[in-house]
């Protein structure tokens, strides 16, 4: 006699929408290496679901990186724009090299960011005290067009 457990389970996995397994997919970003083998990049797929495996290859790292996707989206049986992979040099003192050097310019675009405010607030504070954009400029260190277009005149001061 069939487990009723088990006829249930499986009828359930039969149900699942392809909306319904899109949105499993998407919950989780995956993975996987590249290793350069002559002209071509061999890609393995990581962290997937137990039971699945997969590779692909790729001529450029961009296309390596598409295949990566497809090949997930097709193995999952999901649409290919609900999951994300992240592809990282098998190498992994290169990897860890292409790592840092991403941390280091998101600080840096975080940094820019704060820059540009601070000077924003500072030409802004500087031209309504009276300070000329040009005097502003050379306090800042900034070209005086930058003050002017950070910190425009008030059109009530004249």
């Amino acid at each position: 006699m069939p487990d009723p457990q088990r006829a249930v389970g499986d009828r359930m996995e039969e149900t699942i929408t392809n909306a319904e397994r899109n949105h499993l997919a998407a919950q989780k970003i995956y993975h996987a290496s590249a290793e350069r083998d002559g002209r071509w990049w061999i890609v393995k797929l990581l962290d997937l679901p137990k039971g699945y495996a997969g590779a692909t290859q790729g001529r450029t790292w961009s296309e390596a990186e598409r295949m990566a996707k497809d090949a997930v989206a097709m193995l999952l049986e999901v649409d290919v724009s609900s999951i994300s992979v992240e592809l990282h040099i098998a190498d992994k003192t290169a990897d860890s090299a292409v790592a840092k050097y991403k941390a280091a310019r998101e600080a840096a675009e975080r940094a820019r960011v704060i820059r540009d405010e601070e000077l924003t607030r500072a030409a802004r504070e500087l031209t309504a005290h009276g300070i000329t954009v040009r005097d502003a400029g050379a306090i800042l260190e900034v070209p005086y067009q930058t003050v002017s277009k950070v910190a425009p005149k008030d059109k009530d001061r004249g």
